[in-house]
């Protein structure tokens, strides 16, 4: 290549040019050896970085000064190696540090995160020393730190239900830049419910966290993500975010969208020390294979590893759990019919006795049927009238398999799918699925993929008939958690069909199972959601029904919404009786909770009766010895009538029917007399009275709507379920 160089060109402005060309020349050929040596390290390696790395890499970048750069600045500062996350098991992190150590000669190493130190205003604003000044001056003994875990696990999960609460979902895994970009982890946005508003005022959401002003502030750990094992910047309460598990995919997840409950889903897991991320940094708990996550697990904790279910209950996650047994407990949507009490164990702490705050939340045993949340009633009889059919059910397809199941009806139904447009297609649709999983005897992960479509279209449809068949084809056959399976399904036909006139969805046969799911959720203490259930029925009661049904719902709607406040107060009537049996007081504030709540008198009665003094307690005696006259039953009747008119809401409703209850049986033997006709009077103002407590409007919807609440829902699948085979072998 020739130049021919114009005459009048000054020398001084030759010189420049030359040396710009030198200058050009070194950086192609600095270029081409970085080039060359990547390839090098790819072939070492096996593989290079992924595309997201590069991208985090590219929006690290600190583009403020953009002069020309100096040989001392030409080296880009690196991300966080990547050698230091969660998502590579023991033996990979080994092989990936003999790799950076053969390659140390020729490439410079990745620097740290090195935040710049504090100004003291800074300090003083953000209200937290920097972590190095907060570091014990003797290592904490094994208790110490377990205490202190405990303790940092029941804040942030205060913090995580406050956060859902406020904003109807869980927090996303991290939060992103316009162009979809990692930045800042959930521990940043959860800052504010912690008690955190002036440090995560200082964050800067648009970058990335290894960027100022973000790398700056890693030294201000809250304590309660700091890890009682090393006091670093670094934490190891991490998300679960396999694509499995609720966290996956940055989703804002809501309850109603978890299968198996929240109730049963990990949400939080606290892994080993090598798998510790930046508090800041968006990583998390992310296994290259989710079937294999023991190696990640344990390493902190002699007897297993501390988590938080869903629902806000820590868990002791047993050493002895198996790889399928934890990912069952952190799926979230292959409804594997994994209960909570299969593997939980309470998180003993051993300064638990003087710690009345932790003892408060350790239950004293989990029944074989229980969630974590009922633990504190644990042998507190249900409400007597539920007939439970033993019936024969399968367990769940492992997860593996549904997982195939699933692929392989897509593959199959790809284009049925595709052409179910309208609502009549997918209903129609949705039908075929279930008479096809219920031919399917030998295949149970096909037929349970089959009835998951077939809800999902049925809810898309706005279909109630067929999703309450498909809720009762499931229920029947599969170990799955009969009110949880009827509460999710309920919510999500609700939220799919509530931007939708009313009128116009087929929503009858939900209305009339509405009911039970209530009275199901009234019996384990699930008060706000079975509120949620009677919202979504009180939508489709029509206008042209009669107006004591609607009026009904909303009553039980106020009413569950009370009961749930009773129950808080009774979880601690019931653990101060526990702890000292002699405080009577507690023990008859909790017997009211079982009898006017629940209605579980026979084991709430002697509690009442043994308070001391009281109209309350006298009248409770009186129920105890009986009566072997009519007219002696009459004035028990009389006496809960008459506290019933002294009292209010459910309470004034329990005493009435309490009332009711020895009216009734004297009206048997009373011959024909003023007392019969009094008692015949009370009878009909009751049955005239709409009910003041959950369980009486229950009964009183039942016979409104023609519903037996004898049947549990289990028992009112398996029936649902035969009269739909019947029918189908008769349409045959």
């Amino acid at each position: 290549m020739s130049l021919q160089i114009n005459s009048t060109i000054k020398p001084t402005t030759l010189r420049l040019m030359f040396r710009c060309m030198k200058s050009l020349r070194y950086r192609v050929a600095r270029l081409a050896a970085c080039l060359s040596l990547f390839g090098l390290l790819s072939l070492a390696t096996g593989c290079g970085e992924s595309r997201q790395d590069l991208f985090m890499k590219h929006a690290m970048r600190d583009r403020g000064d953009t002069s020309e750069p100096d040989e001392s600045s030409a080296e880009e500062p690196a991300a966080a190696a990547p050698a230091e996350t969660a998502a590579a098991p023991p033996e990979q992190v080994a092989s990936s540090q003999q790799v950076t150590q053969t390659a140390a000669k020729s490439t410079p190493a990745e620097a740290p995160v090195v935040p710049e130190p504090a100004a003291p205003e800074v300090v003083e604003e953000i209200g937290i020393p920097p972590i190095d000044e907060r570091q014990p001056e003797e290592p904490l003994s094994d208790p110490e730190r377990r205490k202190r875990s405990y303790d940092n696990l029941l804040k942030i999960n205060e913090a995580i239900l406050t956060y859902l609460q406020q904003n109807g979902h869980y927090p996303r895994a991290y939060q992103t830049t316009a162009g979809n970009v990692p930045t800042l982890s959930w521990r940043v946005e959860l800052l504010p419910y912690l008690g955190y508003e002036s440090l995560y005022k200082r964050f800067d959401k648009t970058r990335a966290w290894n960027m100022p002003p973000n790398k700056d502030l890693l030294q201000f750990i809250p304590d309660e993500y700091v890890s009682p094992e090393r006091f670093d910047t670094k934490t190891n309460y991490l998300l679960p975010i396999d694509s499995a598990f609720i966290f996956g995919e940055n989703r804002a997840i809501r309850p109603s969208m978890i299968d198996d409950g929240a109730a049963n889903t990990i949400m939080l897991v606290e892994v080993n020390d090598q798998f510790a991320v930046n508090w800041t940094e968006p990583k998390d708990f992310d296994p290259q294979n989710p079937m294999q996550m023991s190696p990640y697990l344990g390493g902190l904790r002699s007897d297993g590893t501390f988590a938080l279910w869903a629902s806000g209950f820590p868990v002791l996650l047993e050493s002895g759990l198996s790889d399928q047994q934890l990912f069952r407990a952190m799926s979230y949507n292959l409804s594997d019919a994994m209960q909570a009490s299969d593997i939980h164990r309470p998180i003993a702490v051993q300064e638990a006795e003087a710690d009345p705050v932790i003892q408060a939340s350790l239950p004293d045993q989990l029944g074989d049927e229980q969630d974590p949340e009922s633990a504190l009633l644990a042998g507190v009889e249900v409400p007597p009238g539920i007939e439970e059919q033993q019936i024969e059910r399968e367990p769940m397809p492992s997860p593996i398999a549904l997982t195939a199941a699933q692929d392989k009806l897509r593959g199959i139904f790809l284009q049925d799918l595709q052409d179910a447009d309208s609502e009549e297609d997918k209903a129609k649709l949705a039908a075929e699925f279930l008479k096809k999983s219920a031919d399917m005897d030998s295949d149970p992960a096909g037929a349970f993929a089959l009835q998951r479509a077939a809800l999902r279209l049925a809810v898309d449809a706005g279909d109630a008939r067929v999703l309450i068949q498909a809720i009762d084809q499931r229920v029947a056959r599969f170990e799955v958690n009969s009110f949880r399976e009827n509460l999710k399904w309920i919510q999500e036909y609700g939220e799919a069909t509530a931007s939708r006139d009313s009128t116009s969805v087929k929503a009858d046969k939900l209305l009339q199972r509405s009911i039970p799911v209530i009275y199901a959720g009234i019996r384990e203490n699930e008060f706000m959601r079975a509120s949620a259930i009677a919202r979504i029925a009180h939508r489709y009661t029509g206008m042209s029904r009669d107006e004591k049904v609607p009026r009904l719902l909303l009553r039980l709607r106020s009413q569950l919404g009370a009961a749930n406040r009773e129950y808080e107060q009774s979880v601690d009537d019931l653990e101060a009786y526990r702890v000292n049996p002699d405080n009577v007081a507690a023990g008859a504030a909790f017997g009211r909770f079982l009898c006017f709540i629940k209605g579980d008198w026979q084991t709430g009665l002697p509690l009442i009766a043994a308070a001391d003094g009281g109209d309350l307690a006298e009248v409770a005696r009186m129920d105890l010895r009986g009566a072997r006259r009519a007219s002696d039953q009459v004035a028990i009747g009389d006496a809960w009538w008459e506290l019933s008119e002294r009292a209010a809401g459910a309470y004034g409703q329990g005493a009435q029917d309490r009332a009711v209850l020895w009216y009734e049986k004297a009206l048997e033997v009373l011959p024909e007399s003023l007392d019969k006709i009094h008692v015949r009077n009370r009878l009909q103002e009751a049955d005239d009275t709409d009910g003041r407590s959950p369980v009486a409007l229950c009964v009183q919807l039942a016979d409104e709507l023609g519903i037996d609440l004898s049947q549990s829902l289990t028992s009112i699948a398996a029936d649902g379920d035969r009269r739909m085979g019947n029918r189908d072998d008769d349409d045959d």
